[in-house]
């Protein structure tokens, strides 16, 4: 980058910093992740004030500093307000924005992952109150967890390489997940079980396999009729909760915006 740089990004996480500033972090497409200060971003007739808000699409005129660059001038694209709607959907983007903060770099192209982030937030953006979140968080995470090179291995043994097919005509059948080992093991496996951090049934595992899918394909088509709704969202649920863990398991620590998701949105 040069002294003074000019790229367009969406922001991610915002802190106080000093008395009136504001430290900014926002993906952009050609840098990765950029942390800047926004100064006098939280005076109160701040020229700045709600275009540093969190997803917030900017074109951002920065100048590189020794520690921190600055942002000199923000010119705003797209600010996703009917996020801010309800509760449901901005604790699911806030987590969606902890999980870029986590995988996303710096220095380094981001383009494939910016577009997926901004894509999906206009996905989520444009639900209706009546739909379920759960297979769109679920997508997310796994487009992220693909286009940074560390999604889990859903369509094959990771020991034996055979592809493994949901049984739907067995119903106690099942199939390990081992995050240690990145991805799906036979149960009957010669690995040692203490490995199998967790069990998948054929629902389960239908919907997992989906989503490497570009959109979430129509359940009729992944799921045979005989399964109820309810089954199919406790399904969905379970898929969203084991990504989260095999994530929280790759990077080493919790994520905290991940706590409180499926308490609300089943609240709710």
């Amino acid at each position: 980058m040069t002294s003074t740089y000019q790229t367009t990004g969406i922001i991610v996480k915002k802190q106080g910093f000093a008395e009136n500033d504001l430290l900014i972090t926002f993906l952009s497409p050609e840098y990765g992740l950029i942390r800047a200060i926004a100064p006098n971003a939280k005076k109160h007739q701040s020229k700045l004030r709600g275009k540093t808000e969190l997803f917030v699409v900017n074109n951002f005129l920065v100048t590189k500093g020794r520690n921190l660059d600055r942002i000199r001038e923000i010119e705003t694209q797209e600010s996703y307000s009917k996020l801010r709607q309800t509760i449901e959907k901005i604790s699911v983007s806030q987590y969606l924005a902890e999980l870029i903060v986590n995988l996303a770099m710096t220095q380094q192209p981001q383009a494939e992952l910016y577009a997926l982030f901004n894509e999906h937030l206009r996905r989520i953006e444009q639900l209706s109150v009546k739909d379920s979140l759960f297979p769109y968080i679920a997508q997310a995470v796994f487009h992220f967890l693909a286009v940074t090179g560390i999604a889990p291995e859903v369509y094959s043994c990771i020991e034996t390489q055979q592809n493994i097919v949901p049984n739907f005509e067995q119903k106690s059948w099942k199939v390990g997940f081992s995050f240690k080992n990145g991805g799906l093991i036979t149960i009957n496996s010669e690995l040692n079980p203490i490995i199998i951090k967790n069990q998948l049934n054929a629902v389960e595992l239908a919907l997992l396999q989906s989503l490497g899918s570009k959109n979430l394909l129509p359940i009729h088509e992944i799921i045979p009729h005989m399964y109820s709704d309810s089954v199919i969202e406790n399904s969905w649920i379970r898929v969203e909760r084991i990504l989260k863990d095999y994530i929280e398991f790759y990077l080493g620590h919790a994520l905290k915006s991940a706590e409180i998701i499926t308490d609300i949105l089943i609240a709710f």
